[in-house]
């Protein structure tokens, strides 16, 4: 048993510390895994088990205000990451099928970087969401689906970041950053003007945006298992596509039990 708990010690401190990216140990939340985990182990004591006990007894808290503040910030968040990711890689130097990761002190690498930690730091602001939802006593949207998303983005972005700033990866917060725009102008228009809220014709096309994201970032990172030569992490760019194609299946259920059956 000792020898179990110490080769498993062994490989964390191999991959944790020897193959970690030391260029950003001195920014907020990256100079250790256990600040990201600590995060979500909250995140999901609150929102699970914390938050509803607290608010079963009390009325739901009205954050109308304070969700539009949001979903506005979302928007210029999202639309700063989408610019950024853009003029830094994608729209100019990047390589569709195969970008390998920077790891000079260059400046474009830093710029790289900080495209990566800018887009790390909104994923954590979007487990706001669901802190919302129990705040205003909307047990029934804090579905596995929503809560497995989050949790995901969020430590995934983190291990890019640690790992992978830059590069072949980064094409993920690009389309995010895109398909986030559009929804959380959707959610600002109908916290505005909720009258729209069941007649606004784009409400389920932000859902199909949001399924086809996962189809093209899944896409996307399939090239790289099979182009030689390719200096990115197979390992990295197969668990992307298998990620995202289940992502794609998850959203895919929950649109055909939100539309399917309206129509039918």
């Amino acid at each position: 048993m000792a020898a179990i708990i110490n080769a498993a010690y062994n490989v964390f401190r191999h991959v944790f510390y020897d193959l970690r990216d030391t260029r950003s140990d001195d920014w907020f939340l990256m100079n250790s895994v256990w600040a990201p985990l600590s995060i979500i182990a909250f995140y999901l004591y609150f929102v699970l088990s914390l938050g509803p006990r607290l608010m079963k007894n009390r009325p739901s808290m009205k954050l109308d205000k304070v969700i539009k503040i949001y979903d506005i910030a979302q928007v210029i968040l999202c639309t700063y990451i989408t610019e950024r990711s853009l003029t830094v890689g994608w729209a100019r130097r990047y390589r569709w099928f195969c970008e390998p990761v920077d790891y000079s002190n260059s400046l474009q690498a830093y710029l790289d970087m900080k495209t990566v930690y800018t887009y790390l730091l909104v994923k954590l602001f979007d487990l706001l969401d669901t802190v919302f939802f129990v705040l205003r006593k909307r047990d029934n949207q804090v579905s596995f689906l929503h809560v497995y998303h989050h949790v995901g983005v969020f430590l995934g972005t983190w291990v890019i970041m640690k790992f992978l700033p830059g590069g072949h990866g980064t094409f993920l917060g690009t389309v995010n950053s895109i398909v986030h725009v559009v929804m959380y102008t959707y959610y600002f228009v109908t916290n505005t003007w909720p009258e729209y809220k069941k007649n606004i014709w784009w409400k389920k096309y932000v859902t199909q945006l949001q399924m086809a994201q996962f189809l093209l970032v899944a896409l996307h990172a399939a090239p790289v298992l099979f182009i030689k030569n390719c200096d990115y992490p197979r390992a990295i760019a197969g668990f992307m596509a298998f990620q995202y194609s289940f992502m794609f299946l998850l959203f895919w259920d929950f649109y055909k039990k939100a539309y399917r059956k309206k129509t039918e």
